[in-house]
């Protein structure tokens, strides 16, 4: 009986002795037998999991003798298999058009901002003043472009949710409407009205494949991804701190009377990343073939190069002339 309150109070179940066996190790181990006597060595073997836990009682595992389970009993195991598992998320990740856009938007103006603002600080003359105003100015961008690009895609969904609203009164409450918009789609597209109305009849049989239809070919809107609003935050704002940071690299790297150094070190990174960037950004978004040639992208690369510097150019005057005053 008190063998049995004990039991209870520390939720522990009665097993027989019998039944209180350590498992069998991966490397070869020893089993206490019931009756007290001396330890008989194991063969080493491999156990499976499930035979682990059909061999492995309570009392065992929370008395904290052996190991929960064979991957904590093997690290290196566990190790591997989440390095295997990531390499292939890693693998079939394929980014959509809508992030590679994002990703440009934000690497766009992080290559051109704080690239802008740091080599009009540079005629200051202090690494310091560079490194601390890009600093803040990278963090604010990157929080600033992250949250518009949020507040932008939310505004996108709420924008798709109600016309699928109004659309849904339409067909309820004005089925004549919603099939003469049905019939005004089709015209241009050379249906006679004969086929028009087997494409009526048949979507007049049910009210969700009338407002799906008229969403899609009507109105032309695919309902957004619900996550879209946070990953194009992130994207956003991570494309700002990449394109940012790249300016800034030069300032950490050298004394303070070698700021000149690192402002021409600084130029030449940068109008070498805004041409690539512009060169790729082209071939990544041409739609026809054609425009993915190589005089296409390098034409997009020296604009891009332009307007980099231009902004950069624009800031370094404007300092300077107050500098100067």
């Amino acid at each position: 009986m008190l063998v049995l309150l004990k039991n209870l109070l520390f939720r522990k179940s009665v097993i027989p002795q019998s039944s209180r066996t350590s498992p069998p190790s991966s490397t070869g181990g020893y089993v206490h037998h019931a009756n007290g006597g001396s330890m008989t060595a194991l063969p080493q073997m491999k156990i499976a999991e499930d035979n682990w836990v059909s061999t492995t009682t309570s009392v065992d595992i929370e008395a904290g003798s052996i190991p929960r389970s064979p991957l904590e009993a093997n690290p290196t195991a566990s190790i591997k298999i989440f390095i295997r598992n990531a390499f292939t998320a890693v693998k079939s990740f394929r980014p959509t058009p809508r992030m590679i856009s994002d990703a440009i938007i934000g690497l766009a103006d992080g290559m051109t901002v704080p690239f802008a603002l740091t080599a009009g600080l540079s005629t200051l003359g202090s690494t310091q003043i560079v490194v601390l105003g890009g600093v803040a100015e990278l963090i604010a961008g990157m929080i600033s472009m992250g949250v518009g690009g949020a507040l932008g895609a939310k505004a996108e969904s709420d924008g798709f949710q109600a016309n699928l609203a109004d659309t849904t009164k339409l067909v309820l409450n004005n089925p004549a409407k919603a099939i003469a918009l049905v019939h005004e789609t089709l015209r241009p597209f050379g249906f006679d009205p004969q086929q028009r109305n087997i494409v009526v009849d048949q979507l007049s049989r049910s009210s969700d494949r009338m407002v799906d239809w008229l969403m899609r070919f009507h109105y032309q809107e695919k309902q957004p991804d619900p996550s879209r609003p946070l990953t194009c935050g992130i994207t956003i704002g991570l494309g700002y701190a990449i394109g940012g940071l790249i300016p800034l690299i030069p300032y950490f790297c050298v004394r303070n009377d070698q700021i000149r150094l690192a402002l021409y070190i600084s130029i030449g990174v940068m109008l070498v990343t805004l041409f690539l960037f512009g060169f790729f950004k082209t071939v990544l978004l041409a739609e026809k073939e054609q425009d993915k040639s190589t005089w296409k992208a390098c034409v997009g690369g020296f604009w891009m190069l332009v307007v980099g510097g231009s902004a950069a150019a624009v800031a370094v005057g404007v300092v300077h002339g107050i500098n100067k005053a």
